[in-house]
């Protein structure tokens, strides 16, 4: 078991480890396509910054101004194991 939930978690990746959005426009946290849905019961996101961009409960992230923030997604496992994996996203004008 210790073996598959080692792939498993292998596969917990951002698709774009970084990104660049304008002030007032949005992008989405997207996790790898390697990564089996099926296994995750849930995922949480979380901004660094609220000023520089949010992030929703689906991992939508709106740029409010410029800067960098780190945006993180904390995947919850069904067996209850999490990794946390990071998106830096970089707002200019």
């Amino acid at each position: 078991a210790a073996a598959v939930e080692k792939e498993i978690l292998a596969t917990v990746k951002v698709k774009k480890t970084s990104t660049t959005v304008k002030t007032g426009k949005k992008t989405t946290v997207q996790m790898s396509s390697k990564l089996d849905m099926d296994n995750v019961k849930k995922i949480t996101y979380s901004t660094s910054k609220k000023t520089v961009a949010t992030v929703n409960k689906n991992g939508k992230v709106t740029a409010k101004k410029t800067g960098t923030v780190t945006i993180k997604a904390k995947v919850t496992l069904k067996n209850g194991t999490t990794k946390t994996v990071n998106m830096k996203v970089t707002v200019k004008n």
